[in-house]
């Protein structure tokens, strides 16, 4: 009799062509697992919603972007179960009865929402601060208009006094954070819905980073708790902790759509040349004979990746000042592009064919929701709301 494998969840909010970032960082491990586990790969919609919810236009585009990097990258719709979230309606339904077991105080100590909340207090705190200071020159100006070194004087008495009455409100030990107004009810309770999407395919493993093992553990809790409400349903996923490849972007910052510094997986030829080319390299070597310093540069990073074979020598050389930055990028390209060619081939004919692409979706879903059904029918029955 052959032994069941085990079952992994794992996906991405749709955000469109995806970067050698995601290749080397899970895309290649997606694909690795495969051949070990049962897999589900999930295009979480919903969850882009919870920040895109304004701009939706594009993700039907978005969507399809995304899965033929994945498809080109090596997961396979034979041997894995590609689906869009929002399809599987039985992740809402669970979702709900989930959210019944999770108090307001813990899903306030995610801490996504807290590194959320203060990127927008801060924004929010910019904006303040460039109106009170029109405010203060404004009202500086109208009283006293004639002098110009009694105006000096009393605009930054103002500035100095709005600005510190603003900074004491928003950031006092005494005042709660206020989130209310920042913060969507669907981002507030998102980890509830991935706690769904986790546990609704009874996934016994998670491939994440060590970053997101607060994320995690809520969904650990909440089995917990349901197991011990309701009897046994689920198994308590496990971490399968990746040490996934850092690739900088071509700034030297990390590789993200955000800093517009990527790299996309099949990139063009000439828009790979002129990004190569373009690109961060040691700001301390000025001159070709300059000693340089490998380990701080974006394009020996590349180096480290596409032309392994050959970095002893490259660093050696960089080091001693008789190799150029303009040598270096030349020889990346070419690695570079040599690599990125059969990606650019398998896509070119997925992007002619974009019919096929929804229809491996479609059989996706098919197959994730007979096991979300079978799930939900033990929980209703466990819940005794199968009524």
């Amino acid at each position: 009799m052959t032994e069941q494998r085990k079952v992994i969840l794992s996906g991405n909010r749709p955000t469109g062509r995806l970067h050698i970032g995601h290749l080397f960082g899970v895309l290649e491990n997606w694909a690795k697992l495969q051949s070990e586990y049962e897999t589900y790969f999930e295009v979480a919609d919903w969850h882009a919603l919870t920040t895109k919810y304004r701009d939706t236009e594009t993700m039907k585009q978005d969507i399809e972007d995304m899965v033929i990097d994945w498809l080109v990258s090596g997961i396979s719709p034979e041997k894995s179960v590609i689906f869009v979230q929002s399809h599987i309606k039985q992740h809402a339904e669970l979702h709900i009865l989930f959210s019944m077991l999770v108090s307001l105080s813990r899903l306030l100590r995610n801490p996504t929402l807290k590194e959320y909340i203060a990127e927008k207090e801060t924004l929010k705190l910019k904006t303040e601060k460039k109106t009170l200071n029109k405010i203060a020159a404004n009202i500086t100006h109208k009283i006293i208009n004639e002098n110009e070194e009694r105006r000096g004087v009393l605009e930054g008495k103002i500035k100095e006094f709005v600005l510190s009455e603003l900074s004491e409100n928003l950031f006092s030990e005494d005042t709660e954070v206020p989130y209310g107004d920042i913060v969507n009810y669907g981002f507030l309770g998102y980890p509830v819905l991935q706690a769904a999407d986790i546990l609704i395919y009874r996934a016994h493993v998670v491939p994440i980073g060590k970053d997101q093992l607060p994320h995690l553990e809520l969904t650990r809790e909440i089995a917990r708790r349901f197991n011990s409400l309701y009897g046994q349903v689920f198994p308590i996923p496990e971490p399968l902790l990746n040490e996934f490849a850092k690739v900088p972007g071509t700034d030297g910052r990390k590789m993200s759509k955000s800093y517009g510094n990527t790299i996309l997986i099949g990139e063009d030829t000439q828009s790979l040349k002129k990004k190569i080319m373009s690109s961060y390299t040691d700001p301390q070597k000025i001159r070709k004979n300059d000693p340089g310093h490998p380990d701080t540069c974006p394009i020996f990073q590349y180096h480290l990746i596409f032309n392994r074979e050959n970095t002893d020598i490259i660093k050696n050389e960089c080091i001693k000042g008789i190799r150029g930055c303009v040598q270096c990028k030349k020889e990346i390209f070419s690695k570079m592009d040599e690599f990125m060619e059969p990606y650019r081939e398998k896509r070119a004919t997925f992007e002619k064919k974009r019919d096929l692409v929804w229809d491996i979706i479609k059989e996706g879903d098919k197959k994730a929701r007979v096991k979300a059904e079978e799930t939900m029918e033990i929980v209703r029955e466990k819940m005794r709301i199968n009524y």
